[in-house]
């Protein structure tokens, strides 16, 4: 999939990682929502698939301002040995 722009529906991109072998079980989730006060936002949550969740929000005012951002976070994960779960059409 070509990452350099953000494709037309995107809301959404959930990644994991396991590894039986080191008991690893690792999930990051990078979405775009809608904040309280009207603007949007960059939501990542990630953790252990059965332990404790952290999460970060960014607002932006745009997709196409919070893209580059967008972008660099899914390569980081690709390159770190995360695959992409969902949605489907995302899969590599």
């Amino acid at each position: 999939m070509d990452w350099q722009s953000p494709p037309t529906d995107f809301c959404s991109i959930t990644f994991e990682r396991v590894n039986p072998a080191k008991a690893e079980a690792r999930f990051y989730y990078l979405g775009w929502q809608p904040t309280l006060f009207g603007d949007k936002a960059m939501v990542r949550v990630w953790g252990r698939k059965s332990g404790r969740r952290r999460s970060l929000a960014r607002p932006f005012t745009s997709l196409d301002e919070a893209w580059p951002v967008i972008r660099a976070c899914i390569k980081t994960r690709l390159r770190h040995g995360y695959r992409i779960v969902e949605p489907e059409e995302y899969r590599i």
